[in-house]
């Protein structure tokens, strides 16, 4: 029940007939005995005598909502409000009323009326925040909710749903800040240790997160949230084992029958953070084959909100993911047919003059999507289109670039973080093409991929492997990124632009101030650097960093931390290859965005990944001037660095073998020679790979032609 002042409402202006008054004494007597059935009885029949009279009619209303006759009691309340339009406890269970039969809008008001007539009113800021989030209205809540703490400090309940709120607005840090308050007042309160846990999962915090969700479940050890949360958390420290272990647990608990179904395929597709060799790889290959095959088809009314998720390591284990993917789409689409719904608009689409294309993420923002989506959304022909972001939750409040972004396009959608909602907004766009920079790397995103909510539908290379979905009719992908059997690797129609798709801006240089000692590495020796993030780098690459070492007596290798257990998988894996010259190893731990190209700038060579190539970061390295050794893999998301060679026609620092791999970074760091000159290629050409607008042309006539090829 929500909370109330004790703010007593204006006594009627006139004297009461005196059997009005003892029908009051006798209701005021029941009531606090608990009889609010006779209360109710008492203030009715001096509500008749007295009919003027707020306070009786408030009393009335009262034993009403304390009697659980709502609709009553919301009479009586409204009675008392005309009467007297500024007694706080009057609109304050007014507001509690309305809450209870549902009426949302009314109780808000209510509460937010209290307010306004009393802005140090905790009780009303949080009651307002508590029913906006309850209605997914979780930025209003939020502001809200901040109001009540600001008034209140030290009020548990406040602060945990303050947390919630700031969770569900993409505000894990503050989520953080508040969660830690209100675990110093609560701290073996379930629910904060809840919220607080899924903040510092949030935030990478994994061993805080792990800690409380043991905490949880020692005292609840069939909790299933709490499981399934310590499940994911044990899943992104590295314990690969113990998270499956968890999450088949999980099913064996009581949770809805879609929940049961998922995570079946939950358990199979949690594959390791960092994975041990080629053999492990394909183990968990055959695992998910096998599992995929004897799975049963339960039904799954909304396969986003009961936990279907996006298969995100499988991409990294260099293998040709286009029949896991499509079976692993097709398993959702027999859970949920209704997934690939068709838009009620794509039959009766009439021609436009200007096409409108929809651009749906989660990443338009400071982010690696948002970024290399920047010249799209600026130079898509505007004589031909119209730009409408539909952007996916969360995004983070107070994002630097969201608003770039925002303002370069015609249209702004946000869509709820809601399967059916998002996808009757997107549908109500009536687009023409609809174009995912990504698919795969976020689970609302995947899902709106499966329905047809545009006669054409296109996936770019933000994540740069084939969605599987049967919906998605193109990839958009780069002539000189793929190898020649591309095809192959794709349930999408490959279209291959002969620009690079993209149109970015220089990075500004970094601070070279800012020496190898300030980012952790050693100075006075070589440093070679791979700027990647740990997952990426396969376990055929570790022979390549032997081979380095063994040549270089002095070299220091550097990687960077994904700050969690994975780091130390990582460097025992690495050290089976490399023995004692581990030691000549070292992860550094990651920096803020605007000194990430001061820390490439610090390096002597950046190393590329065969299995997965440098993008946003190799454009970042060759407009910092620092070479970027590349062996070209065998599937697109291997080969980003080979098209931005290619476009500044500079190849010296293509290699291969292992072998080329190994003496090209040597002599990029000895050479003297070699160095200057390839430095200089690279700072000379490295323009070309900027600002071109061109790209943007070219994807504005493969739109058009998609468009009217559908017709």
């Amino acid at each position: 029940m929500p909370e109330t002042s004790n703010t007593t409402p204006n006594s009627p202006t006139k004297t009461d007939d005196a059997r009005a008054n003892e029908y009051m004494r006798n209701g005021d007597i029941f009531l606090s005995s608990g009889a609010y059935s006779d209360a109710g009885r008492c203030f009715e029949k001096a509500h008749h005598l007295s009919p003027r009279s707020s306070l009786i009619a408030f009393k009335l209303g009262t034993a009403h909502y304390q009697d659980g006759n709502n609709e009553q009691a919301i009479i009586a309340l409204t009675k008392a409000h005309n009467l007297d339009p500024l007694g706080l406890n009057i609109l304050n269970t007014l507001g509690a009323a309305y809450g209870r039969v549902g009426r949302a809008t009314e109780s808000i008001s209510a509460f937010a009326r209290v307010f306004e007539i009393d802005p140090h009113h905790a009780v009303a800021a949080m009651n307002c925040g508590r029913l906006l989030l309850s209605a997914d209205k979780a930025e209003e809540a939020e502001v809200w909710l901040a109001k009540a703490v600001s008034l209140r400090p030290k009020h548990t309940k406040t602060l945990r749903l303050l947390t919630e709120a700031r969770l569900m607005t993409g505000q894990p840090r503050l989520a953080v800040q508040s969660g830690e308050q209100a675990i110093k007042l609560e701290p073996e309160d379930p629910a904060i240790q809840l919220s607080l846990g899924q903040a510092y999962l949030s935030t990478r915090k994994l061993s805080a997160a792990r800690e409380l969700f043991l905490s949880i479940l020692k005292k609840s050890p069939n909790h299933p949230l709490g499981l399934y949360l310590l499940a994911e958390t044990e899943e992104r420290l590295g314990r690969t084992a113990i998270a499956k272990t968890h999450y088949l647990r999980v099913a064996t608990l009581d949770i809805t029958p879609d929940f049961r179904t998922l995570l079946g395929l939950k358990s199979a597709l949690t594959l390791p953070v960092i994975s041990q060799d080629g053999l492990e790889i394909d183990e968990n290959r055959q695992e998910i084959s096998r599992i995929l095959n004897a799975l049963p088809r339960g039904p799954v009314i909304d396969p986003y909100r009961s936990g279907g998720f996006v298969n995100f390591y499988l991409a990294y284990q260099g293998e040709n993911d286009r029949d896991l993917q499509r079976r692993i789409a097709a398993f959702y689409l027999e859970c949920c047919p209704t997934l690939a719904e068709t838009a009620a608009h794509i039959d009766t689409l009439t021609p436009r003059q200007t096409y409108r294309i929809g651009i749906v993420s989660s990443f338009l923002r400071n982010h690696t999507v948002g970024h290399l989506c920047h010249g799209m959304i600026q130079y898509l022909d505007r004589e031909r289109f119209e730009v409408i972001l539909l952007r996916c939750p969360i995004l983070p409040m107070g994002d630097p670039f969201a608003p770039v972004l925002e303002d370069l396009a015609d249209q702004v959608i946000d869509l709820p973080d809601d399967l059916e909602k998002a996808r009757g907004k997107i549908a109500s766009v009536e687009a023409d093409l609809i174009y995912f920079p990504e698919i795969g790397m976020e689970n609302l995103v995947y899902f709106l991929a499966f329905a047809r909510s545009a006669p054409v539908q296109v996936m770019g290379w933000g994540h740069p492997v084939t969605s599987g979905i049967p919906n998605v009719d193109a990839f958009l992908s780069v002539a000189e990124m793929e190898p020649e059997n591309a095809d192959e690797h794709y349930t999408e129609r490959l279209i291959k632009t002969e620009g690079l798709s993209i149109c970015v801006e220089k990075p500004t240089s970094g601070n070279p101030a800012k020496g190898r000692s300030f980012f952790g590495m050693d100075e006075g020796y070589p440093a070679y650097f791979c700027a990647q993030s740990l997952y990426k780098i396969h376990p055929n690459f570790d022979q390549i960093i032997s081979r380095i070492l063994k040549k270089d007596a002095e070299a220091r290798i550097y990687f960077l931390s994904i700050r969690t257990l994975a780091d130390d998988i990582f460097m025992n894996r690495l050290k089976l290859s490399v023995g004692q010259d581990i030691r000549r190893v070292k992860v550094l731990p990651r920096v803020p965005t605007a000194e990430f190209s001061s820390l490439l700038s610090s390096a002597d060579v950046l190393l590329d990944i065969p299995q997965w190539a440098g993008g946003k970061t190799s454009l970042e390295s060759l407009a910092a001037g620092t070479p970027v050794v590349h062996w070209p893999g065998a599937f697109m998301r291997g080969r980003h660095t080979l098209a931005f060679y290619k476009k500044m026609g500079v190849m010296d620092c293509v290699v291969d073998s292992a072998e080329a791999y190994a003496e090209t970074a040597y002599r990029l760091v000895h050479d003297k020679g070699f160095r200057t000159s390839v430095r200089e290629k690279i700072r000379a050409n490295a323009p070309k790979l900027f600002n071109d607008t061109s790209a943007i042309g070219e994807i504005s006539d493969i739109f058009e032609q998609l468009i009217l090829e559908s017709r």
